[in-house]
Protein backbone atom coordinates (compact mmCIF):
# COMPACT_ATOMS: atom_id res chain seq x y z
CA UNK A 1 0.00 0.00 0.00
CA UNK A 2 1.37 3.55 -0.71
CA UNK A 3 0.25 6.47 0.61
CA UNK A 4 -0.69 9.80 -0.04
CA UNK A 5 2.16 12.36 -0.79
CA UNK A 6 0.48 16.13 0.97
CA UNK A 7 2.05 17.75 -1.95
CA UNK A 8 0.55 16.55 -5.25
CA UNK A 9 -2.23 14.32 -3.69
CA UNK A 10 -0.80 11.09 -5.84
CA UNK A 11 -0.27 8.02 -3.79
CA UNK A 12 3.81 7.66 -3.97
CA UNK A 13 4.68 7.26 -0.28
CA UNK A 14 5.99 3.84 0.97
CA UNK A 15 5.62 4.62 5.10
CA UNK A 16 2.80 6.45 6.63
CA UNK A 17 3.17 10.29 6.62
CA UNK A 18 3.70 12.71 8.14
CA UNK A 19 7.25 12.24 9.00
CA UNK A 20 9.11 9.81 6.48
CA UNK A 21 11.32 12.42 4.81
CA UNK A 22 10.57 10.58 1.46
CA UNK A 23 10.52 12.25 -1.64
CA UNK A 24 7.41 12.14 -4.17
CA UNK A 25 9.04 11.50 -7.88
CA UNK A 26 5.62 13.02 -9.33
CA UNK A 27 6.02 16.46 -7.42
CA UNK A 28 9.72 16.18 -5.98
CA UNK A 29 8.11 17.21 -1.89
CA UNK A 30 10.20 15.59 0.67
CA UNK A 31 7.69 14.53 3.51
CA UNK A 32 8.02 16.15 6.44
CA UNK A 33 6.41 16.12 10.01
CA UNK A 34 6.44 20.10 10.71
CA UNK A 35 5.67 21.44 6.91
CA UNK A 36 2.59 18.87 6.85
CA UNK A 37 0.98 20.53 10.49
CA UNK A 38 1.76 24.04 9.81
CA UNK A 39 1.21 24.02 5.66
CA UNK A 40 2.81 27.61 5.82
CA UNK A 41 6.21 26.77 7.49
CA UNK A 42 8.43 27.80 5.09
CA UNK A 43 12.15 25.55 5.54
CA UNK A 44 12.97 22.43 7.49
CA UNK A 45 12.70 19.68 4.41
CA UNK A 46 11.62 21.72 1.67
CA UNK A 47 12.42 25.71 1.15
CA UNK A 48 8.76 26.41 0.60
CA UNK A 49 5.67 25.95 2.47
CA UNK A 50 3.10 22.87 1.74
CA UNK A 51 0.13 25.50 0.67
CA UNK A 52 3.13 27.39 -1.56
CA UNK A 53 4.19 23.58 -3.27
CA UNK A 54 0.58 22.75 -4.15
CA UNK A 55 0.39 25.72 -5.88
CA UNK A 56 3.21 25.23 -7.86
CA UNK A 57 2.67 22.02 -8.29
CA UNK A 58 -0.50 22.91 -10.53
CA UNK A 59 1.25 25.63 -12.27
CA UNK A 60 4.69 23.24 -13.37
CA UNK A 61 4.31 20.46 -12.17
CA UNK A 62 6.88 20.44 -9.10
CA UNK A 63 6.73 21.69 -5.65
CA UNK A 64 9.47 23.80 -6.55
CA UNK A 65 10.27 25.37 -10.04
CA UNK A 66 14.32 24.53 -9.25
CA UNK A 67 12.49 20.75 -9.36
CA UNK A 68 10.86 20.50 -12.57
CA UNK A 69 13.75 18.70 -14.56
CA UNK A 70 13.72 16.01 -11.65
CA UNK A 71 10.26 14.91 -11.69
CA UNK A 72 8.22 12.72 -13.66
CA UNK A 73 4.18 12.99 -15.27
CA UNK A 74 2.03 10.73 -13.60
CA UNK A 75 0.88 7.70 -15.23
CA UNK A 76 -1.97 5.71 -15.78
CA UNK A 77 -0.92 3.25 -13.05
CA UNK A 78 -0.54 6.27 -10.64
CA UNK A 79 -3.20 6.42 -8.12
CA UNK A 80 -4.73 9.91 -7.24
CA UNK A 81 -6.02 10.15 -3.57
CA UNK A 82 -9.98 11.04 -4.29
CA UNK A 83 -9.99 12.50 -0.65
CA UNK A 84 -7.10 14.62 -1.09
CA UNK A 85 -8.19 17.92 -1.77
CA UNK A 86 -5.50 21.16 -1.67
CA UNK A 87 -5.24 23.44 1.22
CA UNK A 88 -6.84 26.78 0.59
Amino acid sequence: MKYTCPCCGYRTIEEEPPGTYEICNICYWEDDEVQFNDPDFEGGANEVSLRQAQKNFIAFGACEECFVKSVRKPTSEDVKDTSWKQIS
